[in-house]
């Protein structure tokens, strides 16, 4: 499938439904036919002599043909009758007339010469617009893209003009050019005008539709974000489409099948949109097809568009490790195709395999170099590799040539999003019921974040302030901070570098350090280092104690639904204590279906202290092993926006030396709102259910956080 036939979500809108298939023909072909046929039929017994007489045989002998049904044998008399008597009117209208029951209007209007009128004219509009969709050569620039429809809707317009003028009026002719007009605006792009014109046609009682009309008014609704309305306009065209013409027509078929199929996707009915594919598929089941007396076999394009569809039917369902199953082997077996190749790296990318995909799209490229759907891929794949200027520099030269495009305006959106300024705001507050001394205390935290526009697609200053409160046995402890800093982002590098000011219970400052390192698709090393970390447990800032922390870590992801991490992590205290902590964790996808994921996590932990008499909760050493479940159910989608749930049940062993082990657990539920690419809000409360010295705590804890990115 052309990437430029893709819809977006998101990914998800530059696909159409083409034209209904229509016999244009070639009138030299036609008249070939006609005349072989004529010779077939024999001479009409005459004898030489006056022309006159002999043309009038030849136009009965087509009459005669007519009335039998044979349309061309009619056609090879009325020529030869033509040849006789070449200015006889009656010889040159019946010529005429079955040129246009042939689909030849134009060797019709040259039957006629000057008494060409305008219901003829009007069908050689009709033919000249199915010309400029479905013969035109396609320029690769989009600035050109309609250039051939562009006169064929002029031409229309004129026609419709004159035909209101006309008196008396002809509401058969004017039906038929409006009806060509919706076809011809729906190819103009001019959707609103097109879904107008169809509705002015049923005003006038034009019902029902013709299916070309049904399916411009459709495509037209799909591109103006009206899938269910889409869908059902399609659903209908469908089923008004004759038993026998489904056999024959299967073009016709094919395309009003990837509409429906389109506008179920944009319907989030995945379920409907995965039979669609299928049915797709059954049209051509063989990837060979035969051709000719010899059978001689030929790559079947339309099988191989089908395998993609169901492919990318998995993708936009957020289901890339099926949708990679269905791909691998279609890619193997085509892999010079630079339309797969851009399809294959829509889900390689989405399975976070990013540089897979960057590779493929760089060789679609050089397969097609003026391809402009792979042009916007690589702006695509710049801003997933976080190229902001690279990104920059190509979709400037794209703009101009693709504006109304609307996988260019997303890409374009996205990429201003991500190259300005955004705000976070972070809330949450806890609440404890419990005995053990050293526990965490109950606090009330907030958070602001800013940061800059992208100084060359790397850098950005950042500035930040945040609050936490705690009490416990009747004290209040204060923690504020304040600070600015500056992070910076390469394709496979980053790194952010922090200083602060501290208040409260503990009045000093701080700096931080941290940075990770992509190695390639699967591998990723992180690392971090603070001077009195704000991580520092409250109750150790009301004894007046900081903490120095280094952290590293090394992550493996097979792919977006298996990975695992090593974590380490060193503590100093300025109380002289020396803790250690590491962790295991791994997340594990079990199910993967439309609008529903379901995750295990499982996870082991372990701590040592140098200090255990301390005032804060210093345990010698301790280990846990758990297992969380994980559900994330997207419960809405409209293209950008996007409201989603997500629950966390987790249930683990925590051993404390002294202390022996206890059961420990916790429940999480969240909702997300996503109004826009750049906009987004959670909010969850969590329950749980901790072992501190032998003494358990339980806990709630509610959040809130929003994120915001304004758009250079």
């Amino acid at each position: 499938m052309p990437a430029a036939c893709r819809p977006i979500r998101s990914v998800r809108l530059s696909h159409r439904a083409r034209a209904r298939r229509v016999l244009t023909g070639c009138v030299a072909c036609t008249l070939l036919v006609a005349l072989a046929a004529g010779a077939q039929t024999g001479t009409p017994s005459t004898s030489p002599g006056d022309p006159r007489v002999e043309a009038r045989h030849w136009l009965e002998q087509g009459r005669q043909a007519l009335r039998a049904g044979d349309a061309y044998a009619a056609l090879a008399a009325f020529a030869k009758a033509r040849q006789l008597q070449p200015d006889d009117a009656e010889i040159a209208q019946a010529l005429a007339d079955v040129l246009v029951e042939l689909g030849a209007p134009t060797a019709a209007a040259d039957a006629l010469g000057a008494r060409t009128d305008i219901g003829l004219r009007s069908r050689i509009a009709a033919q000249r617009l199915r010309w400029a969709i479905e013969i035109a050569p396609r320029s690769p620039d989009p600035a050109r893209r309609f250039d051939a429809v562009d006169p064929a809707l002029a031409q229309l317009d004129a026609l419709l003009a004159e035909a209101r003028a006309a008196t008396p009026r002809d509401d058969g002719l004017l039906r038929r050019l409006q009806r060509d007009r919706a076809l011809a605006l729906r190819h103009r792009e001019r959707w609103l005008d097109a879904i107008e014109q169809v509705d002015a046609l049923r005003r006038d009682g034009d019902a029902p539709l013709p299916l070309y009309v049904q399916q411009a008014e459709a495509d037209a609704r799909l591109a103006l974000r009206q899938p269910a309305a889409a869908s059902a306009l399609y659903d209908e065209a469908l089923n008004r489409l004759p038993p026998a013409e489904r056999t024959v027509s299967r073009a016709s078929v094919r395309e009003l099948l990837r509409g429906r199929f389109y506008a179920e996707v944009e319907a989030e009915d995945f379920d409907a949109a995965f039979a669609t594919a299928e049915q797709l598929a059954a049209l051509d089941p063989q990837p060979l097809r035969r051709d000719g007396e010899l059978e001689t076999p030929h790559p079947n394009l339309a099988w191989l568009d089908a395998q993609v569809l169901g492919s990318m039917a998995r993708n936009y369902a957020d289901m890339p490790g099926d949708a990679w199953a269905r791909m691998q082997p279609l890619l193997q077996g085509a892999p010079a195709l630079a339309w797969l190749r851009v399809a294959a790296a829509d889900i390689a990318a989405q399975r976070a395999w990013v540089r897979r995909a960057e590779a493929d799209i760089e060789v679609a490229r050089a397969l097609a170099p003026d391809d402009f759907g792979i042009q916007i891929a690589q702006v695509d794949s710049d801003l997933r590799r976080h190229r902001l200027a690279r990104a920059d520099e190509r979709i400037a030269p794209l703009l101009g040539p693709g504006a109304g495009m609307p996988m260019l305006e997303r890409v374009r959106r996205d990429l201003d999003a991500a190259a300005g300024p955004s705000v976070r705001v972070d809330v949450g507050g806890s609440q404890t019921q419990g005995d053990a001394l050293r526990a965490p205390q109950p606090e009330s935290t907030a958070a602001l974040r800013v940061e800059s526009t992208s100084f060359s697609g790397l850098w950005r200053l950042v500035g930040f302030a945040d609050h936490a409160d705690a009490h416990a046995d009747g004290v209040k402890t204060r923690r504020d901070r304040a600070g600015t800093g500056i992070a910076a982002r390469w394709p496979d590098v980053g790194a952010q570098a922090l200083v602060w000011s501290q208040s409260g219970a503990l009045d000093t400052d701080g700096a931080s350090l941290s940075g990770f390192w992509e190695l390639d698709d699967h591998w990723t090393l992180r690392g971090a280092a603070e001077r009195r970390s704000p991580d520092s447990p409250m109750r150790a800032d009301a004894a007046g104690v900081s903490a120095n922390v280094a952290r590293l870590s090394a992550r493996h992801a097979w792919h977006e639904a298996a990975e695992i991490e090593l974590q380490a992590q060193a503590t100093h205290f300025s109380d002289g204590n020396r803790r250690a902590l590491g962790a295991l964790l791994s997340s594990i996808g079990v199910l993967d279906r439309p609008q529903l994921d379901v995750k295990l996590h499982p996870r082991i932990d372990w701590m040592t202290n140098s200090l255990v008499d301390t005032p804060y909760f210093s345990p010698g050493r301790a280990w846990s092993a758990s297992l969380a479940g994980e559900v994330q159910h997207v419960m809405w989608r409209s293209y950008e926006r996007r409201f989603a749930q997500r629950a966390l049940a987790t249930i683990g062993l925590y051993d404390q030396q002294q202390f022996g082990g206890r059961t420990i657990g916790s429940l999480l539920y969240e909702q997300s709102w996503s109004h826009d690419p750049g906009t987004a809000l959670s909010y969850g409360v969590q329950w749980s259910s901790n072992v501190y010295d032998g003494q358990r705590e339980t806990a709630w804890r509610g959040y809130l956080s929003l994120t915001h990115r304004f758009g250079r």
